[in-house]
């Protein structure tokens, strides 16, 4: 081990513990960490902060799926320190070796974490990943121009809009043929040929009755160019922070869960200081700012404990036991993935 790595290291552990890693040296500039992210998810006063107190710079980057995520670090992009794969695909990297172990020495604030997410089936123990916040996936409607069926919402009323130039599908594969097939009452993890045949030739016919296919729909549903948006609920919920009218749905066919993780890639260079990254995104004061601010749901148990019983109760971010019941996880397809992306590419094109 050189020099160098051990001075880095010994401060690490030994300013951890007080929330303060810092890693600057009068003689050495520290590298610029690059981090491949969803949007809207950390504030830019929160990087900010996270420069000042450990001199580390950070340069953001956005995905608008986790394909396109897939695809980016597949095909030999290696400058990524740190990316954001979701559940099923942090299980698909793991399995190709993709993605770095990570060393819980140097992430002290994993105590932190809710033992939930210590378990999860795509990385028991959190081997490669550090699940940092966790959602759903639904319908954002401008209830201020939309009718609300007093029925429930459901997925149909997206695909069969009455605001077709208003309406926006996520650009998103798994997403979008998930919500399909639920539609239908089959699993969103479908594999069978017909079933995703049959979700094909839907979503065929409802690409022509939206706007677009969009992974960003909050600035379109701000802007009332949308007013009904297939969307994550992170964006639906900042949405509704700045315009009450838009509120978010989980259809009752059910939806999405998902959750985003910490992950580094193999091919980082910077492996201890996108440790001190992940480590400060852990610790209970700077995980509220950003839950906060961002209005995500977090798997920190500590933080938990901070929020309001508004907070806690607010049923968008933290849906009830009964709508629990019917979100379901996306799972690794396998073999049918190819056969999935092909079908994409022919929507697509």
């Amino acid at each position: 081990m050189g020099l160098k790595r051990i001075v880095i290291l010994a401060v690490v552990l030994g300013l951890a513990t007080s929330g303060l890693i810092y890693l600057r040296s009068r003689n050495t500039t520290p590298p610029r960490l690059r981090v491949s992210t969803w949007s809207n998810y950390f504030p830019e006063s929160v990087i900010q902060d996270f420069t000042a107190k450990t001199g580390i710079r950070v340069e953001l980057s956005y995905v608008s799926s986790n394909e396109e995520l897939f695809a980016k670090l597949k095909a030999g992009a290696t400058g990524f320190d740190i990316v954001q794969p979701s559940d099923y695909m942090v299980r698909q990297m793991k399995s190709l070796s993709m993605l770095s172990k990570l060393d819980p020495s140097l992430l002290p604030n994993l105590s932190h974490l809710d033992d939930y997410y210590r378990s999860l089936s795509y990385d028991p123990g959190n081997e490669v990943s550090v699940p940092f916040t966790w959602g759903t996936s639904g319908i954002a409607i401008n209830t201020a121009q939309v009718e609300v069926p007093k029925d429930g919402v459901s997925w149909n009323m997206l695909f069969n809009s009455k605001y077709p130039r208003q309406t926006s599908l996520l650009d998103d594969m798994r997403e979008v043929f998930a919500s399909v097939l639920l539609a239908n009452s089959l699993s969103p993890n479908a594999r069978e040929i017909n079933s995703l045949e049959l979700a094909k030739k839907q979503i065929f016919q409802i690409k022509d009755r939206v706007l677009m296919f969009s992974s960003e729909p909050k600035p379109l549903l701000l802007r009332e160019e949308v007013i009904i948006a297939h969307s994550y609920s992170s964006d639906a919920i900042q949405a509704h922070a700045q315009n009450s009218k838009i509120q978010f749905f989980i259809p009752k066919e059910g939806g999405v869960i998902w959750t985003d993780n910490f992950a580094i890639p193999a091919s980082s260079k910077h492996k201890l200081q996108a440790h001190a990254f992940i480590n400060y995104f852990l610790s209970p004061e700077n995980a509220l700012i950003t839950v906060r601010q961002s209005h995500l749901a977090t798997p920190n148990k500590t933080v938990r404990e901070l929020l309001t019983i508004e907070e806690k109760g607010d049923p968008n971010i933290y849906p009830p036991p009964e709508i629990f019941k019917k979100l379901f996880f996306l799972e690794d397809l396998g073999t049918v993935l190819p056969t999935m992306n092909r079908m994409w590419t022919e929507l697509k094109s």
